[in-house]
C-alpha cells in the first residue's frame, strides 16, 4: 500500500464511532495503544510481529548524521541537513511499540507463545549487535522505551558495552556540551536504569551498571549524572524503587565490593541533612512496576532502618582508610548513634592515637572545627547537644599535636568566621581572632627564631595572616632580616606572605617607619614593590616619585590600584595610568570620583574609555558597571564635546544596548535628526540593490563596523520628528523622511530603511488629539507606497515582546490580538484604512497563535 491510499484509509477509519485514532494539526496519533492493541488481538500473527521487527531494526539502527559535525555546531544540524531519515515519530512509535510486545503482547491470540517477547528480545539483539557510541546516541531519547521491551535484554547489552574496548560510553561522555546549545547523549540511559531500577528484580544489577558508569564518568556540567542516578534511587526519606530495604542495602553492599570510590561518594550522599532535595526518578510506562496509587511515604521504621544501613556500611570504609575517615568526621551530625559512637572510638583507639603528627592533625583539625561551630551555634536546631559536642571535644584532645605549627595552623585559614567561637558581636570576635593568631606567631618566633616563622608559611592555608600577625610583634632585627630579600621572591605565598608583613608594620608605626628604614643596599625593583604593597595613596604616590626618580612608571605599570583606600584627589593617578597606558585602571579611579560625586574630568573619561577599547589589560577587569555609568555621566554633562561622546557611543555600542537602563542617545538622536546620517548607517549593514553580490568575506574591520550600524539601527527607539519635551514636529520628521527617501532611493536602500523606519515608529507617543500614535506617523504607515513600512512596524510589535512564557491556555496572545484590534479600530477611524489592515492582520495571527497553543496543551493532556 502506497503512502496516499494508507492516509486514505486512515481517513476513512477516523470517521468510525470510537476508533482509537486522532488528528491534530496534520499529525496523526492513536490515542489508547494498549487498547487498540487489544482491539486487534486476534489480527495480529506472526508474520506480522516479523514484520514490525524488520522495520524496528532497519529505523532505530539509523545513526544520525547530527554526529558527523562537531560538538558545538550540532544544535544547527537541521541547518546543515544532517538529518534522520526517518522521522522522530516513526522512531517513537516502533521503539514503544517493541515496549509494549514487550509487555502486553501475550494478549495476541494468534500468535505463538512468547512470541512477542522473543521478537522484542531480538529486536534489541540485532539493534545494538554492533553498538558503536554514535548508535548509543542517536537512540538516547528512545533508550527508556526500548529498556522496558525486554528489561533483562537491554541490561545485557548495557553490560556488553562496559565491557568493550573501547567502551562506547567513554566517547558518549566526551560528547557532552555547555550552554544551550550544548547536550547531555547520556541521560536516556539514565532514564532507562532508574525506571527499571524500581523493580527489586533488577536494583542490585541496575546498581552495579550505574556505579560502573560513575566511575567511567569525566564530570560535567549537566545534572544527570550516575552517581546523582544512585542518589536518588535509594535516598532514605525518598526511595525511587519498590524493592525491599535489605535489597536497597544489599545493592550498596555490592557496589562497595566493586566500586568503592562510588560506593564512598553514594553513602555519604544518603547520609541525612539539611540540604537534600530531589526531583524523584523515571518511572516505567509501559511495564506495570509501579502502582497507580503509589505515594512517596516512608514509615520512621523504615526511614531509620535505611540510615542505619548505609551509616554502617560508611564507617565500615572510613575505618579501613584514612582519607575517608577524616571526610566522614565532617559528617559526624549526620550519622545515627550507633555510628557516631563506632567513629568516635575508632577515633579514640590507640591505632589512630599512634598516627605520626601529621596524618593525625587533619583529622584532629576536622574534630576541633566541627565542635567549635556546635558550641558556636548551640541554641539553633540542627546543633548537637552539649554533652555529645564534649565527647567529640574529648576525642580531639587524645589527637592533639604536640607542634606549635600543627596546634596553631588552623588559625591561619581564610576562613574567620569558621574560627569565630561565639555567635554576634563579629568585630570584637575578629579582635579576639587576631590576637590568638598574635600570640600563636610569637610563640612560634620565641620558640624557632624567623626561620621557624618563614617554615610555618608553606603549611598554611593563609600566609598573608602569618605576615599581619608577623607584623604586629616584629622588631627592627625582623625588618632586616626580611626587607629586601623577601620583596623578590617569587612564590605566591612568600609574596603573600611579605605584602601583609609591609601592610601591618605601616599601619601600625605609619610613614615613619617606612622612612626610617635603610634602604642603601636596595635595589630599584625592591624599592618599587616595597612601594606596591603601601597603601594606594598620595603619599605613597609621593615616595615613587623620589625613589623612583626617572623610572616612576615602573610602579604605575604594576601597582594594585585601590582607589577606596584614599580619601583625597586621585586625579593624578588617573593621569599616571593613562600615561602608562593602564585605562581599566584609571576607569576604576574615575568610577570611584563619581561613585564619591567628585567632579569629572571628561577629557580623561573619554580618554580611558578610548583606549580601553583596544588596551593589553586583561578583558575580565573590566566591569560594564563602571562603564555605562561613566558614559551616562558624559551624556548628562552638556559640557561633553558631542564628537567625543559620539566616539565613546560608538566604541561601547553593544553594552549600551539597553544594558542597566543605557541607550546610545547621541547616537540615535543624530539618527532621528540627520537624516544623512539614517542613510549611512544603513549603506554600511545593507547592500544597494543595485549593487551585484560579492563572494569575498567583508574584512575584520568593516564587519565589525557593519555590526555597530546593524546594533544601532536595531535598538534605535527615538523616532525622527520626536522632541526632547516629548512633543513632536511634523514638518521635522516629514523633512526627514523627504530626504531618507530620495538618498536612499538613490542609492537602492529605499526598501530597507522604509522597513527600518517601520520598527521605529512604534514608539512614537500619542497624538494630542487622542490617538494613540501621532497623526503624522500615522499618515506616513498609510501611505500607498509604505508597504515596507509597515512591515517593519509590524516586526517591531512581535520583537518587542522579547523572550516570554508560554501561558498553555494561550490568554495573553488573545489579549494582544484584542489589543491590536481596538487600535485598528482607532486608525481606521481616523481614516488610515491601510495601516488599520495591517494592524488586523497583526490581530489575527496573534489569535492564530492562541488558537496553535490551546491545541498543544489539549494534545499534551490526551
Amino acid at each position: 500500500m502506497d503512502f496516499n491510499s494508507w492516509v486514505a484509509t486512515l481517513r476513512d477509519a477516523l470517521q468510525v464511532d470510537n476508533n482509537s485514532l486522532s488528528l491534530n494539526n496534520g499529525h496523526w496519533e492513536v490515542e489508547d495503544r494498549k487498547s487498540l492493541l487489544y482491539s486487534l488481538r486476534t489480527r495480529i500473527f506472526d508474520s506480522h510481529l516479523n514484520q514490525i521487527k524488520e522495520c524496528a531494526v532497519e529505523v532505530l539502527s539509523e545513526i544520525d548524521p547530527q554526529f558527523e559535525l562537531p560538538t558545538e555546531e550540532r544544535y544547527a544540524a537541521k541547518i546543515h541537513g544532517k538529518v534522520l531519515k526517518y522521522s522522530s515519530d516513526l522512531r517513537q512509535g516502533l521503539a514503544e511499540t517493541l515496549a509494549i510486545l514487550g509487555t502486553h503482547g501475550n494478549i495476541l491470540q494468534n500468535c505463538s507463545p512468547h512470541k512477542s517477547e522473543t521478537i522484542a528480545i531480538l529486536s534489541l539483539r540485532e539493534i545494538f549487535k554492533h553498538a558503536d557510541w554514535q548508535l548509543w546516541g542517536s537512540l538516547n531519547d528512545l533508550l527508556p522505551a526500548l529498556s522496558e521491551a525486554s528489561p533483562s535484554e537491554f541490561l545485557n547489552t548495557v553490560e556488553h558495552a562496559l565491557r568493550q574496548t573501547p567502551c562506547p560510553f567513554d566517547k558518549l561522555f566526551a560528547q557532552e556540551g555547555n550552554g544551550i546549545s550544548g547536550r547531555n547523549y547520556m541521560t536516556g540511559l539514565l532514564w532507562s536504569l532508574e525506571g527499571l531500577a524500581w523493580s527489586e528484580e533488577y536494583l542490585v544489577r541496575v546498581a552495579l551498571i550505574l556505579a560502573e558508569l560513575a566511575s567511567r564518568d569525566p564530570g560535567g556540567k549537566w545534572a544527570n549524572r550516575p552517581a546523582n542516578s544512585l542518589t536518588t534511587i535509594l535516598l532514605p526519606w525518598f526511595p525511587q524503587t519498590l524493592a525491599s530495604i535489605d535489597k536497597r542495602i544489599a545493592a550498596m553492599k555490592a557496589i562497595k565490593s566493586d566500586f568503592p570510590d562510588i560506593a564512598w561518594k553514594v553513602l555519604i550522599s544518603l547520609l541525612p541533612n539539611q540540604h537534600q532535595t530531589s526531583s524523584g526518578a523515571h518511572k516505567p510506562r509501559w511495564r506495570s512496576i509501579v502502582p497507580e496509587d503509589w505515594k512517596p511515604e516512608v514509615s520512621n521504621k523504615d526511614y531509620s532502618d535505611q540510615v542505619v544501613g548505609y551509616a554502617e556500611l560508611a564507617v565500615h570504609m572510613a575505618c579501613e582508610d584514612l582519607d575517608k575517615l577524616k571526610e566522614i568526621v565532617g559528617n559526624l551530625d549526620n550519622l545515627p548513634p550507633t555510628s557516631f559512637d563506632a567513629i568516635l572510638d575508632y577515633l579514640s583507639s590507640e591505632s589512630i592515637i599512634e598516627l605520626p603528627e601529621n596524618e593525625r592533625l587533619p583529622i584532629w583539625t576536622k574534630l576541633t572545627d566541627f565542635a567549635s561551630k556546635h558550641r558556636r551555634f548551640a541554641e539553633t536546631e540542627w546543633a548537637l547537644a552539649a554533652d555529645i559536642v564534649t565527647k567529640i571535644e574529648v576525642t580531639a584532645n587524645k589527637l592533639s599535636p604536640t607542634s606549635l605549627e600543627g596546634l596553631h595552623r588552623r588559625l591561619f585559614s581564610n576562613r574567620d568566621f569558621d574560627l569565630y567561637e561565639e555567635r554576634g558581636n563579629w568585630e570584637e570576635q575578629r579582635k579576639k581572632l587576631d590576637g590568638k593568631r598574635k600570640q600563636a606567631i610569637h610563640e612560634i618566633f620565641a620558640a624557632q627564631g624567623l626561620q621557624g616563622v618563614i617554615t610555618f608559611i608553606d603549611s598554611v592555608e593563609s600566609p598573608n595572616q602569618v605576615g599581619w600577625a608577623l607584623g604586629q610583634i616584629a622588631t627592627n632585627d625582623v625588618d632586616t632580616n626580611l626587607l629586601p630579600d623577601y620583596l623578590a621572591i617569587e612564590s605566591v605565598s612568600y609574596q603573600q606572605f611579605a605584602s601583609s608583613f609591609v601592610w601591618s608594620r605601616y599601619h601600625l608605626h605609619g610613614w615613619n617607619w617606612v622612612d626610617n628604614l635603610n634602604r642603601s643596599n636596595w635595589s630599584l625593583s625592591q624599592n618599587c614593590q616595597f612601594l606596591m604593597y603601601l597603601p594606594f595613596v598620595p603619599d605613597t604616590w609621593r615616595h615613587a616619585t623620589e625613589w623612583l626618580g626617572n623610572s616612576e612608571n615602573l610602579y604605575w605599570e604594576k601597582v594594585n590600584v585601590n582607589p577606596y583606600q584614599s580619601d583625597s584627589d586621585i586625579s593624578q593617578a588617573i593621569g599616571k595610568l593613562l600615561e602608562v597606558k593602564r585605562p581599566q585602571a584609571s576607569i576604576d579611579c574615575l568610577y570611584y570620583r563619581l561613585h564619591e560625586k567628585m567632579p569629572l574630568n571628561n577629557k580623561q573619561v573619554v580618554l580611558a574609555l578610548l583606549s580601553a577599547v583596544s588596551t593589553d589589560e586583561p578583558v575580565n577587569t573590566m566591569d560594564p558597571h563602571q562603564i555605562v555609568d561613566l558614559i551616562k555621566a558624559l551624556q548628562n554633562d552638556p559640557e561633553t564635546d558631542k564628537d567625543d561622546l559620539f566616539n565613546v557611543e560608538w566604541a561601547y555600542l553593544r553594552l549600551l544596548d539597553r544594558f542597566q537602563d543605557a541607550a546610545p542617545k547621541l547616537l540615535e538622536t543624530r539618527l532621528a535628526t540627520q537624516p544623512e546620517f539614517f542613510c549611512e548607517a544603513i549603506r554600511l549593514v545593507y547592500r544597494s540593490k543595485f549593487e551585484e553580490k560579492k563572494d569575498e568575506e567583508p574584512d575584520e574591520q568593516r564587519e565589525a563596523i557593519a555590526s555597530n550600524a546593524w546594533r544601532l539601527l536595531h535598538e534605535w527607539r527615538r523616532p525622527p520628528g520626536l522632541q526632547e519635551d516629548g512633543g513632536f514636529s511634523a514638518k521635522e520628521f516629514e523633512s526627514w523622511l523627504n530626504i531618507v527617501k530620495e538618498q536612499c532611493t538613490e542609492s537602492g536602500h529605499l526598501e530597507v530603511a522604509m522597513n527600518t523606519i517601520g520598527e521605529v515608529l512604534l514608539y512614537c507617543p500619542p497624538d494630542p488629539q487622542g490617538l494613540w500614535i501621532v497623526e503624522p506617523a500615522a499618515r506616513a504607515l498609510n501611505a500607498r507606497d509604505a508597504e515596507d513600512m509597515r512591515n517593519g512596524f509590524r516586526t517591531e510589535v512581535y520583537n518587542s515582546r522579547g523572550a516570554h512564557w508560554v501561558d498553555p491556555t494561550g490568554k495573553p496572545e488573545r489579549e494582544l490580538a484584542t489589543h491590536w484590534r481596538e487600535k485598528a479600530d482607532a486608525v481606521e477611524n481616523a481614516s488610515f484604512g491601510r495601516f488599520a489592515a495591517t494592524l488586523r492582520e497583526l490581530a489575527t495571527s496573534y489569535d492564530r497563535e492562541a488558537e496553535r497553543i490551546s491545541e498543544e496543551l489539549k494534545t499534551r493532556i490526551k
